[in-house]
């Protein structure tokens, strides 16, 4: 019997960009609901990206809640991307990081001419605030497309996958 074999890889690309908003008072007392202040560009995966910060939220609607948010855009024109990303808000006083979306998968598409981006809304505290300026922590994931190698002939069939481990729990 002749025995052939193939294997399956996804790449992947991951990148982190911080971004400090600085005379965060100021910031929050001078733009309207809706206004927003971007990252630099950064680039993962062959795209580029931004973090956009509304320091009062990203709609009119929500004026009255003034509710900050926090998105990832895909600065790439003309491109479509799926992407898994984490935001972070840090701590100014322990240096800890809260999770303001984790692990969230979501689509951008700027083929249409229109602003791509996902995100969250979050309640600043004064530990995130302290010596008036925000950190805020972006993580990016993009998975290419699968790559499937080409056929090589085997002089014996594969072996088994190791067995998996089991614990005695008393």
């Amino acid at each position: 019997m002749t025995w052939t074999a193939s294997t399956c890889t996804t790449p992947i690309a991951q990148g982190a960009h911080a971004f400090t908003v600085y005379q965060h008072g100021l910031v929050k007392r001078t733009a309207a609901a809706g206004e927003f202040v971007r990252s630099g560009t950064f680039a993962v995966g062959g795209y580029d990206w931004a973090v956009r910060y509304y320091p009062n939220g990203d709609s009119a609607a929500e004026a009255a809640c003034r509710q900050p948010s926090v998105v990832l855009e895909l600065m790439t024109a003309d491109a479509a991307a799926s992407a898994v990303y984490e935001l972070k808000a840090v701590d100014q006083v322990t240096g800890e990081r809260l999770v303001l979306r984790e692990d969230k998968t979501a689509a951008f598409d700027t083929r249409n001419g229109q602003f791509s981006c996902s995100g969250v809304q979050f309640v600043e505290t004064p530990a995130f605030l302290a010596g008036d300026f925000l950190s805020i922590e972006c993580i990016v994931t993009i998975f290419g497309e699968p790559r499937v190698s080409k056929t090589n002939k085997m002089p014996q069939p594969p072996p088994p996958p190791p067995a998996a481990e089991t614990s005695d729990v008393s």
